[in-house]
């Protein structure tokens, strides 16, 4: 639980059943955690560089633009979490949360299936979300709704990864093959990474509040883990998201030029088999 930094916070006392490990109102009484507000820009961010992409393509699908929504709900709500640490804020960032990654699930388990299916499933995924949600803020549990997202996510990798077999060339020199490859492997280890600070965030708070304390402002901000888990998944997030978006839609292959950094290094990096590949070349 973070200690209060000032007398008179603006959003007045913390209703949420979540606080993390910043120093709460330490920069501003308008906003309860300072770092872990602003970092929520990174969502919205990648988000609008992946719906100006979509939109400069001709006859874009609505259905293709709602996983970039659902990053942009994520960034607006956990601000406003982050800002105000009020109950109702929580929940909004718990419901953008599914928002963000239901339609990248239905994308990857309908894509081979017929318009009908995929309507039939588009709806029985937003029921079952419906009553996840529902079930949640009745009861304010947080077990069922952290399950369902990891499972939501795990299903969406391991789904990909199959997608980037069966929708690149099988052969070992491909090209695309290893650039889809180190985007997606670099996804995955970032949205990994943030994870673990998130966790280290929470076990570790009274040591990092210490070493913070200590360097003092702005160096602290570096301590700030909960603040990276939000750079980091906004990073691995909108890969996967516009990775997705490039193997379902069957574009070629050239246009992951689009992706918005980092992928064009993650694609030409040890990721990709770059360094295996140039140190089989100087053997």
């Amino acid at each position: 639980m973070s200690l209060i930094g000032s007398a008179d916070p603006f959003w007045g006392a913390a209703t949420a059943n979540s606080n993390f490990c910043e120093l709460d109102y330490a920069i501003t009484r308008y906003v309860a955690e300072f770092i872990n507000t602003l970092t929520n820009l990174v969502y919205i961010i990648y988000a609008i560089r992946g719906l100006r992409n979509l939109y400069k393509k001709p006859e874009v699908d609505t259905l293709r633009t709602l996983p970039y929504w659902g990053l942009m709900a994520v960034g607006l709500c956990s601000g406003a979490f982050h800002m105000s640490l009020k109950y109702h804020t929580q929940m909004m960032d718990d419901l953008a949360m599914h928002f963000a990654t239901t339609p990248v699930l239905h994308r990857v388990l309908t894509i081979n299936s017929t318009r009908r299916t995929s309507i039939i499933s588009a709806w029985i995924l937003a029921c079952a979300l419906a009553a996840l949600l529902t079930f949640h803020m009745v009861t304010d549990e947080l077990i069922l709704h952290s399950v369902c997202f990891g499972v939501m996510v795990t299903v969406i990798g391991a789904r990909t990864m199959q997608l980037v077999k069966q929708r690149t060339a099988p052969a070992s020199d491909s090209e695309a093959r290893r650039t889809i490859w180190g985007v997606v492997r670099f996804a995955a280890f970032i949205f990994n990474l943030g994870f673990y600070l998130w966790i280290l965030d929470q076990w570790a708070c009274k040591p990092l509040q210490n070493a913070r304390s200590i360097l003092g402002l702005p160096l602290g901000f570096v301590l700030e883990l909960h603040g990276w888990w939000h750079i980091f998944t906004a990073i691995g997030a909108y890969l996967f998201i516009a990775v997705v978006d490039h193997l379902v839609s069957g574009e070629d292959h050239r246009e992951l030029d689009d992706i918005a950094w980092p992928a064009s290094w993650a694609a030409r990096s040890v990721f990709a088999g770059r360094g295996e590949e140039k140190n089989n070349k100087e053997e």
